[in-house]
């Protein structure tokens, strides 16, 4: 019967190479349970599922992100800070760790320590160099996906800084941070239009019509460009050509 024994034991194997492969971990199901909750709005169940993802793992980036935005929904921001600043150690490329730490401070009324940090991160990916032709070599496992989300993401670390500043009034560093990202992502129509938007609102008349032409030019459908271009009283025309 030892044929049997070693279909047994060969059985026994490929099951666990499925579940290895294929099967979902405690970890992965109550994350995606707790970003669908968070999802719906239901902030207090989510937590609680989140909370058991990180039974699992307590320094995820995903989960810990999620139990931020759940804790600021909430207004427990001491706690959104701490989640937070944990995911964006495990994974300084997250994305929406990085916006809820900069709302979350503000609404501390920390904006300096809100800017300090998105410089950081921006300072962070200043030397990442695009990683994404490594996907080309099919023999080596591509494992550069946190490098090419620091990369991807240098203008809008860049564009989050700017914000920040345009929100505290600071409208001069904004200027100079949606520059910064523009050198970065020239032809980005939103950021384009986020300059138009904040020359419009320092009455700066020139430079309100320099931004709105470069984003029709890039994008004439893009919502709101329209309703500026007629409130600074710039014609289609002018555009086309080029007054």
């Amino acid at each position: 019967m030892k044929w049997h024994a070693i279909l047994k034991s060969t059985l026994a194997a490929l099951l666990l190479l499925a579940c290895l492969t294929g099967c979902e971990t405690n970890l992965q199901k109550y994350r995606k349970e707790g970003v669908r909750l968070y999802n719906d709005k239901q902030y207090g169940q989510s937590l609680a599922t989140i909370h058991k993802a990180l039974d699992q793992d307590q320094f995820d980036a995903v989960a810990n992100t999620y139990a931020g935005l759940n804790y600021y929904q909430t207004e427990n921001y001491v706690q959104a800070a701490y989640h937070f600043n944990v995911a964006l150690n495990a994974d300084p490329s997250m994305e929406e760790a990085k916006a809820g730490l900069t709302a979350t401070l503000i609404r501390q009324g920390k904006p300096d320590e809100a800017l300090d940090a998105l410089e950081r991160a921006a300072k962070l990916s200043e030397k990442v160099q695009d990683p994404r032709w490594l996907k080309s070599n099919m023999k080596v496992p591509y494992t550069k996906q946190t490098e090419e989300h620091l990369y991807l993401g240098k203008s809008d670390d860049r564009v989050r800084i700017a914000r920040a500043y345009e929100k505290l009034g600071d409208y001069d560093n904004a200027f100079v941070y949606y520059s910064k990202a523009l050198e970065i992502n020239p032809k980005n129509a939103n950021i384009l239009m986020s300059v138009a938007d904040l020359a419009e609102r320092a009455g700066n008349k020139p430079r309100t019509l320099e931004y709105l032409r470069k984003t029709y030019l890039i994008d004439p459908a893009l919502p709101g460009l329209n309703q500026a271009m007629t409130r600074n009283g710039l014609a289609i025309s002018d555009v086309i050509g080029g007054k």
